[in-house]
């Protein structure tokens, strides 16, 4: 369970009176024979002019690990640009570019033409996940022929809601161009429903490609400001395990690096050269930043905040993130920068500036708890307090223990709202279970709680 965990998870009304942005609106690409466990499948692409070009950074371990959702994109989706070598990025596989990043997968839920309840629901899935394994078969990475643990997509639509979900093809992609994706997926439920607003329903690092949309964020970097303004088209916000004020995993904890490389995990790495195998190896490609190569993990830049010096909750380091060998020396450089006998590490601070970055990958955090929702949304936030995952993953940390937490993300950033909120949006719930990052989308109690927010 726990390395199912780790590869899914490491890891969120009055129309704007003027938009820069310009959109034609999205054009169907291919509609698949085989939808199952959907009503229906579509792959759509946005027609956002730069979209169409677009050659976002990628490994080839970014795209989804369901070989049916990746059947469904286009098959030439990925183009390879080359492959690490046993010392130069180590063990990093395929590296490459996506053909475009505007294409998306759109699923209906059954029944969601026939729906008895007044608004349409969007899903969003977080890091490393995709539409079928986050919303209908929670238990399994593959779609299997037959489904024993049905997810909130069933159980929803079970009551009633006409349920759509997103699947996104670079699964640790940028938020910014995720945002502009549910821009245009929104577009097409509302031509589908005849509705003018939509329930948004996300998890984990989805959150934050809804925010995006939902506040306009684009408009804080001077290379984003041409996509899709907010448009007043959603009704309320459902946050599930939202990471509001970041993570810092990597950098905290040496370990977890290791098991991403050991693992070949669907993560990045908080160093650039590492003694690893007897000898010093560049990761300069699993790196967080444009520092030394493009950055191929865009989506978790932006996750990126420094809680070790937070000014108001401080969450200091704990005996997991202890490097007692060398007297902490490499916890030290990894977290805030410098050289150990085992590794070299920009540092924290460094990466979330990512100062030669594009894209909106420098000081996302700060800059999305800056701005806030559109005022006219209600918000329900959904958080876990069980920091269980499982017993297996190695040496990383059995769940993160620093701090009060869900299992990898700090409760103090599941419930930090005044941000997203500033220019008033409602927040209507804040509730915590006794549940872990995954559970808190799949769990009865869980699945109740957001039907009764989106009846609310």
């Amino acid at each position: 369970m726990k390395k199912l965990f780790f590869k899914v998870s490491l890891s969120v009304v009055l129309i704007c009176a003027f938009s820069f942005a310009v959109l034609a609106g999205p054009s169907l690409v291919s509609t698949p024979s085989n939808p199952y466990p959907w009503a229906k499948v579509e792959c759509w692409a946005s027609d956002a002019a730069n979209m169409q070009s677009g050659q976002e950074p990628i490994v080839k371990l970014s795209l989804p690990a369901n070989t049916k959702i990746r059947s469904w994109f286009p098959s030439n989706i990925f183009v390879r640009d080359g492959s690490s070598s046993s010392y130069d990025d180590y063990s990093f596989g395929d590296y490459g570019h996506l053909r475009s990043n505007k294409y998306f997968l759109l699923g209906y839920a059954p029944n969601w033409s026939s729906a008895t309840k007044p608004y349409p629901i969007l899903l969003v899935h977080g890091a490393a996940d995709d539409m079928n394994r986050a919303w209908t078969h929670p238990m399994e990475i593959q779609t299997p022929g037959s489904i024993s643990e049905t997810g909130l997509m069933q159980y929803l639509s079970g009551q009633g809601f006409a349920v759509f979900a997103i699947s996104f093809p670079h699964t640790q992609g940028n938020n910014l161009i995720q945002g502009q994706l549910i821009a245009d997926a929104l577009e097409v439920i509302k031509s589908a429903t005849g509705k003018s607003q939509v329930d948004i329903v996300a998890h984990s690092k989805g959150n934050l490609a809804a925010i995006s949309y939902m506040s306009s964020l684009n408009n804080q970097w001077s290379d984003t400001q041409w996509m899709t303004d907010y448009r007043g088209d959603v009704r309320k916000y459902i946050a599930i395990g939202a990471p509001f004020k970041g993570i810092d995993t990597s950098f905290r904890y040496y370990l977890s690096n290791l098991t991403t490389i050991e693992e070949d995990l669907n993560c990045p790495v908080a160093f650039y050269n590492a003694y690893i195998y007897y000898s010093y190896r560049d990761y300069k490609r699993w790196d967080m930043t444009d520092t030394y190569d493009k950055n191929y993990f865009q989506g978790q830049t932006q996750l990126l905040h420094n809680w070790v010096e937070d000014p108001n909750t401080p969450i200091g380091f704990n005996a997991e993130s202890a490097t007692a060998g060398d007297f902490n020396s490499t916890r030290n450089a990894l977290y805030f920068g410098g050289h150990s006998f085992y590794i070299s590490s920009e540092g924290i601070d460094n990466a979330i500036d990512d100062r030669s970055g594009s894209m909106g990958t420098s000081n996302f955090i700060e800059k999305m708890n800056n701005r806030g929702i559109d005022p006219y949304i209600d918000v329900f936030v959904l958080y876990g307090y069980n920091q269980t995952i499982d017993h297996t993953w190695f040496g990383y940390p059995i769940g993160e223990k620093a701090a009060s937490s869900d299992g990898i993300l700090f409760q103090a950033s599941a419930t930090y709202t005044s941000g997203i909120t500033r220019r008033g949006a409602n927040l209507i719930w804040k509730t915590g279970k006794n549940l872990n990052h995954i559970q808190i989308t799949c769990n009865t109690s869980a699945m109740s709680w957001v039907r009764d927010a989106l009846n609310y």
